[in-house]
């Protein structure tokens, strides 16, 4: 069990860390593993380390008045984070905030597309991002788009989703999870493009974010909206799969760090942490 005093050093139960209204990302610190926790209804990115709770950036809403504003949450070996900002198809952005609390957006990201989940590459010093357009239809046009952080120029790596949501790089393989297809899927990459994709595994709930976790296998949270139940599943790139937990929360941001998992939870405004291995 934890508590908020405990919340960095402690994470082997389900007692929640109280952090803001709408816990809908979390990270760990590329240095300390303290963890960041964003808010998707208030725009606030939290560093948690202990007792100690720290708002050190706020995202506004870019004129787009919605109950969700934050969609991915990443951090860098450096403790720099990348935060997404959802947009509601008009002011859709990605944004660079250093550990001192200093915010800017990444200038060539087009506002027109919803923003979702985020990864990044140490080794290649680029964001991956899903993205897709909506409409009276529904989600459409879903694709991956991989940003050079040097030039700030996104390329897209590939498309034919319909509503990409989480995102994970596993060495030259890219984790997808697309909310409206229901389903988790592997992308080959090469020269920063995909060149195949392969369904790793249907699911009858809805999947969202992603954590990678080791170096063949991903954490993906899933919400059932009917039976409001959500759940946490290890997916391996060979299509293996367990469940880790499940509980009655919708889980909106993973993250691990080998032995613990983090799960940030909707309108809980909590984290909820379990051990990895039973």
């Amino acid at each position: 069990m934890f508590d908020g005093a405990s919340a960095t050093t402690d994470f082997s139960g389900d007692t929640p860390v109280p952090v803001c209204h709408d816990a809908a990302g979390v990270a760990l610190d590329g240095r300390d593993r303290a963890l960041y926790v964003a808010d998707g209804y208030g725009g606030a990115v939290i560093r948690v380390d202990g007792p100690r709770q720290q708002r050190i950036a706020t995202i506004d809403g870019g004129g787009v008045f919605a109950a969700e504003r934050i969609a991915g949450l990443v951090s860098t070996p450096h403790g720099t984070l990348y935060v997404s900002r959802i947009g509601h198809g008009k002011a859709g952005a990605i944004f660079r905030v250093d550990p001192t609390g200093h915010m800017e957006s990444l200038e060539k990201i087009l506002p027109v597309y919803w923003r979702g989940g985020l990864a990044y590459d140490a080794r290649e010093h680029a964001l991956y991002a899903t993205q897709y357009l909506c409409s009276a239809r529904g989600a459409h046009d879903g694709s991956i788009v991989m940003i050079d952080l040097v030039g700030g120029e996104p390329s897209t790596v590939i498309d034919g989703f319909h509503k990409p949501i989480g995102i994970a790089k596993l060495g030259a393989t890219l984790v997808v999870s697309d909310a409206r297809s229901r389903a988790v899927y592997a992308i080959e990459t090469r020269g920063g493009r995909g060149v195949h994709r392969l369904q790793l595994a249907a699911l009858a709930d809805r999947p969202g974010a992603i954590a990678a976790c080791g170096s063949d296998s991903v954490l993906v949270a899933s919400y059932d909206e009917t039976d409001k139940v959500g759940v946490i599943r290890r997916l391996w790139l060979d299509g293996k799969q367990e469940e880790v937990t499940r509980g009655a929360w919708d889980p909106r941001g993973v993250a691990t760090d080998g032995v613990r998992v983090m799960v940030a939870t909707s309108r809980m405004g909590r984290v909820l942490g379990f051990p990895l291995e039973a």
